[in-house]
C-alpha cells in the first residue's frame, strides 16, 4: 500500500492519537472522500481564485465568480471545453468529465485565458498600451496564458511543492498532535 493512503491501520493510529473513537475518524474519512471526489471540477483553483480576486477589486464585484462544470457524460464532444461568460457578475467554464486529466488542465487554463484576455488584457492595464478592440479574437492568446499557467503550475509542483512534503505519514500525524497540544495549552 503506497505511503500516504489511508487504510484501517493509519485509521486506527490517527484514532488512538487524538483519543477519537475510531468510528468518528473512518466518518470523517468518508465524508473526506466524497468531498475530495470533486477535486476535478477544481483543477487550476490556485489560478481560478487569484483571477477571482483580482477581477473582483478591478470590478468592485465582491461577489464575482469562475465556476468549472462538467458537461453530460454521454456527450459526443470529448476534447473542447468552452466558457460563458456575463461581464462583472460570473465566469463559467464548461468540460467533458471523461476528458483526460492532463488535457482537462489545459483546457481549464485556455478557457481561463479567455476571461483574462477579455477582462484584464483588453481594459490596456498591462502596459499602458492602447486596449485591444472589442472585436479582436481572443486566440492564440488565450493559449499562451494558458501555457504559462501550466507552466507555473508544473515549476511549483516539481520545485516548490517537494520541500513542503512529509516524509511518512507518521510524520504528518505527530506534525498535527504537536499542533493539538500547543492548542490546548
Amino acid at each position: 500500500m503506497p505511503e500516504f493512503s489511508i487504510d484501517d491501520e493509519k485509521i486506527a493510529h490517527i484514532s488512538d492519537q487524538f483519543h477519537v473513537n475510531k468510528s468518528r475518524v473512518e466518518l470523517v474519512y468518508k465524508i473526506f472522500s466524497e468531498v475530495i471526489g470533486g477535486v476535478k471540477n477544481q483543477y487550476l483553483a490556485h489560478i481560478i481564485r487569484c483571477m477571482e480576486s483580482y477581477i473582483r477589486k478591478e470590478t468592485k464585484n465582491p461577489m464575482f465568480q469562475i465556476n468549472t462544470f462538467p458537461i453530460a457524460s454521454d456527450s459526443q464532444v470529448l476534447n473542447v471545453g468552452c466558457a460563458q461568460y456575463f461581464p462583472k457578475r460570473y465566469f463559467s467554464i464548461f468540460f467533458h468529465p471523461r476528458m483526460d486529466e492532463k488535457q482537462l488542465r489545459a483546457c481549464l487554463a485556455h478557457e481561463l485565458g479567455h476571461l483574462f484576455i477579455i477582462e484584464l488584457l483588453n481594459e490596456g492595464k498591462t502596459d499602458g498600451s492602447k486596449p485591444l478592440d472589442k472585436t479582436t479574437l481572443t486566440e492564440p492568446l488565450s493559449s499562451i496564458f494558458g501555457i504559462f499557467t501550466i507552466m507555473d503550475k508544473n515549476h511549483f509542483y516539481k520545485e516548490t511543492a517537494p520541500k513542503f512534503n512529509y516524509h511518512s505519514w507518521e510524520e504528518l500525524v505527530q506534525a498535527f498532535v504537536h499542533l493539538q497540544k500547543k492548542t490546548t495549552n
